[in-house]
This record gives structure tokens, C-alpha cells and sequence, in this order.
């Protein structure tokens, strides 16, 4: 697909474009848990389709003249490099994936270039020997077995982009007017009505804050009945649960009357046990010894 300079370097920048865009979505869509191979993003890519403005760019005729034999200074031929595999659609090929559309990518953040471990089938021949024409053996190598070998491989995967704190609004600029082209009576007038307007602008502010301060009180008290009628509906629910554990151990009781006496039993002597013991006031006290100074 022999193209023109323009038309090659018009072609190239589509081709970049609808690139980009084909392998982020496989990116996006395909490498987010688990990463990609490069292989295995272009066998992906070349799925996908392309916009219809990048038909625009392409050839819309081959050109099956012969073509014009180039010499270098050498004098020797210069063989023209192999078409790609793909030259209509956007992933022309591997290398220009690899190397034009994923260093783009990579640089913009959204993906990074990982080593991982993994299980690949790896084909081993089979070393028998294998019968040949006249009765003679010879070392030939039979049907290829695929291996399952633990390899290192490079893998691309998905990044979240970094988030960008939102940096807040710059304050507005105070407004100046410029009242010296005018008369004296003018300025006057002017500066007399910007004086009203930042008083009413205060009567204003003083106004809403005013009402806020007002429904502050109202919900205030609005709030402190709902608070009270939670407090009493969990008083009444406690009131209600400790009767019902009551009744269920009374129930218990009749049904185990055996149970319940050893329990209490076993309770009482815990309780007997665990209560602090108290010192006994029958015990004389000692009064202490006071030492006599010497003579």
C-alpha cells in the first residue's frame, strides 16, 4: 500500500487516533482484574472495529504497477520492508502497537507494565524412535505434547488515574468603579447609591441570618420531642423485654423444676462466695507502744 508523503503522514495520525481509542476500550474492558499480554491485546484489537472516518484515509485503489527499482549508493538494491499484516484496519500490526500506541497509553497513566507468573503450555517434542523406509531406525521426533510450565511473562493491566484534588474557586475581584470622567453631582449620586447597595446587601445578610437562627429554635424544639419519644419508646421496649425474660424463666422453671433448683443453688454459692468479706469488730484492738524518751 504505496501511499504519497501527506497521505502517509495523514494516514499515520488516523491510524494513531483510532488506534488509541480501540485499545483503551480493550484495555478498559479486558485488563482490569487480570492483565494482558501484548499478543492478546492486539488479537483483541483486531476485533474490534474501526470508525468510518478512518476509511477516508485509506487507499481506495491499489496501485499493481510495477514499481521502480532503488539503489543505494552502494549500488546495491534496496529491498522494501514487508507490508503489515493488517494494513485497513487501525492495529496495523504488533510492532506499531507496541511501539507507537502502548508508550502513549502508558504515558497518560491508565495502564502499567507488570511481571507476573504464570502457567504457559509449552510444546516438547517427543524424542522416539521412529521406523523409516527399509527397516532402519532412526531418532525423529514424534507429535508434539503440550507441557504445562510455570514462565515469567509481561503482562499490561489497567490503572485507576490518579485523582486530582479540585482545587477551589479563586475569589472574585472586589469591583472598582472609576468615577473621575464624571461631574461632581454625578459622583455624588454614584457613590451614594453603592452605598446603599452595601447596606442593603448587610440588612440582607443580618435578615437571613436572622430567619436561620428562628428555624434553628423551631426544629430545636421539634428535635427535643422526637428525642424524648425515642427515649420513652426504648424505656417502655426495655420495660417490655425484661418482663419477657421474666416469663420465659418462669416457664423454664415449671417445666425443669429440678434444673432450676440446682442453678439456684450453684448460684447462691457463687454469690456466697464472691461477697467481700467484712472484718470482725469482737477482735481487741492493740493500742501501740509508745517509747519513753531517756532521762
Amino acid at each position: 500500500m504505496a501511499l504519497p508523503w501527506a497521505a502517509r503522514v495523514a494516514h499515520d495520525k488516523a491510524a494513531v487516533r483510532e488506534g488509541l481509542k480501540i485499545v483503551r476500550k480493550v484495555i478498559a474492558r479486558d485488563a482490569v482484574k487480570s492483565g494482558l499480554t501484548t499478543t492478546e491485546i492486539y488479537k483483541l484489537a483486531l476485533k474490534e472495529n474501526a470508525a468510518p472516518t478512518f476509511a477516508r484515509t485509506l487507499p481506495t485503489e491499489e496501485d499493481d504497477s510495477p514499481k521502480e527499482t532503488q539503489y543505494g549508493k552502494a549500488g546495491r538494491r534496496r529491498i522494501p520492508p514487508p507490508e503489515p499484516p493488517h494494513p485497513r484496519h487501525p492495529v496495523r500490526s504488533i510492532s506499531f502497537l507496541k511501539h507507537k500506541l502502548l508508550p502513549i497509553i502508558e504515558g497518560e497513566r491508565h495502564v502499567r507494565h507488570l511481571r507476573e507468573t504464570r502457567m504457559v503450555f509449552h510444546s516438547v517434542p517427543s524424542m522416539k524412535p521412529r521406523e523409516a523406509r527399509g527397516g532402519k531406525q532412526q531418532q525423529a521426533a514424534a507429535p508434539k505434547a503440550a507441557v504445562p510450565v510455570e514462565a515469567t511473562v509481561w503482562l499490561w493491566r489497567a490503572m485507576r488515574p490518579p485523582k486530582q484534588a479540585a482545587k477551589p474557586p479563586a475569589p472574585r475581584p472586589p469591583i472598582v468603579y472609576d468615577y473621575s470622567h464624571m461631574k461632581a453631582s454625578k459622583r455624588k449620586a454614584h457613590r451614594a447609591r453603592e452605598e446603599l447597595a452595601a447596606k442593603r446587601a448587610v440588612l440582607h445578610e443580618r435578615r437571613e441570618k436572622l430567619r436561620s437562627e428562628a428555624r434553628w429554635k423551631v426544629d430545636s424544639v421539634q428535635r427535643a420531642e422526637r428525642r424524648a419519644e425515642a427515649r420513652a419508646r426504648h424505656e417502655a421496649a426495655e420495660k417490655a423485654g425484661l418482663v419477657e425474660k421474666e416469663r420465659r424463666r418462669a416457664a423454664w422453671e415449671a417445666r425443669n423444676p429440678q434444673m432450676a433448683r440446682a442453678l439456684a443453688k450453684n448460684r447462691a454459692e457463687v454469690d456466697k462466695t464472691a461477697a467481700p468479706v467484712k472484718p470482725s469488730t469482737s477482735a481487741k484492738r492493740v493500742a501501740p507502744v509508745k517509747k519513753r524518751r531517756a532521762a
